[in-house]
């Protein structure tokens, strides 16, 4: 797999280390907001290369969009245009329902096909200096697959391979079930 990481952090940098550790990947690339971020992550090992144009993203799939919250759906916006016809996108954020609806809508002219997505990992350290390939092992790992997109169980496949190489346990919720458990 080309995996894309758009936003390369403390999570989008741990996901990046896992998958070329553990092999998960044949090529990392990541679109980072500034050069400095792209430089050190390469220099990290969290990806192979980096752009901070979406443009990187043509031939990923799957693509994992780690921003923060707030700037998922932007992100994706910017993606768009540049994502393979058949690639599959995932998130790692903390709320489902709004951003799986979102992300879907956005896609849904495009054929591409959005799988929600949230580690129950993290840490109260940020940025890429932070990462750690072992940051999912065995942790539980949310996936909140669309209901009825033509490529859903192939999509589903492709974020559970992921899930599973950088050594997390995928667990289906509905985006709703997902946000209220969270909330509780």
């Amino acid at each position: 797999m080309r995996v894309g990481i758009v936003g390369v952090g403390l999570i989008g940098g741990s996901l990046g280390l896992a998958l070329r550790r553990f092999g998960g990947a044949r090529e990392v690339v990541g679109v980072v907001r500034e050069p400095e971020e792209g430089v050190l992550a390469q220099e990290l090992g969290a990806v192979d290369g980096w752009s901070v144009s979406p443009e990187i993203l043509a031939g990923c799939d799957p693509v994992v969009l780690a921003t923060p919250v707030e700037v998922l759906v932007p992100a994706l916006k910017r993606a768009v245009p540049y994502l393979d016809g058949s690639a599959t996108v995932t998130d790692v954020g903390s709320v489902k329902a709004t951003i799986c609806r979102e992300a879907q809508a956005l896609l849904a002219p495009t054929g591409q096909a959005f799988v929600g997505g949230h580690p129950m990992a993290g840490s109260e350290r940020s940025g890429v200096a932070e990462a750690d390939p072992y940051l999912f092992q065995h942790a539980v790992y949310v996936l909140c697959p669309p209901r009825d997109h033509p490529r859903r169980d192939q999509a589903l496949a492709r974020v559970r391979h992921l899930v599973e190489a950088v050594g997390a346990e995928p667990v289906e919720l509905d985006p709703v079930e997902h946000d209220r458990r969270v909330a509780a």
